[in-house]
């Protein structure tokens, strides 16, 4: 791996974390998303810092350049957390959607038993009148 590429690897990953801890501090990704892009952002660290194992996995994966090895690193990693995240998605969206169709049923009650009372409120009425 070239000097060049471990400097801009380390500084970008350098900054990546800043603003992962950023969004930790405003509380704009829960615990386990904090998480997981915090170990991604250390594992790039390490890859940059410590180049030879890189080496060594290119070479046994039979990948021409160690930077080639590195982008296979990070698509993968992307990969799975787009996955996990998708769903993350799809089951958030099965709960809303159970979730609106108790309160649609919920709201049918109410409006059941409000008419049951004002024709109950109706009926009395009726009876002190007569």
């Amino acid at each position: 791996m070239s000097g060049k590429l471990q400097i801009v690897l380390s500084v970008c990953t350098v900054l990546f974390l800043c603003g992962t801890i950023g969004f930790i501090r405003r509380k704009g990704l829960d615990l386990y998303h904090s998480i997981v892009w915090f170990f991604g952002a250390l594992l790039l660290l390490l890859i940059a810092l410590f180049p030879q194992p890189v080496l060594w996995l290119t070479r046994v994966a039979g990948i021409e350049t160690p930077s080639n090895f590195v982008f296979i690193v990070i698509i993968t990693f992307l990969l799975i957390t787009t996955l996990s995240l998708s769903a993350a998605v799809s089951r958030h969206h099965m709960r809303i959607k159970r979730m609106v169709q108790s309160m649609a049923i919920l709201e049918n009650r109410i409006e059941s038993l409000e008419a049951q009372l004002a024709r109950r409120q109706d009926g009395d009425r009726e009876d002190k009148a007569g």
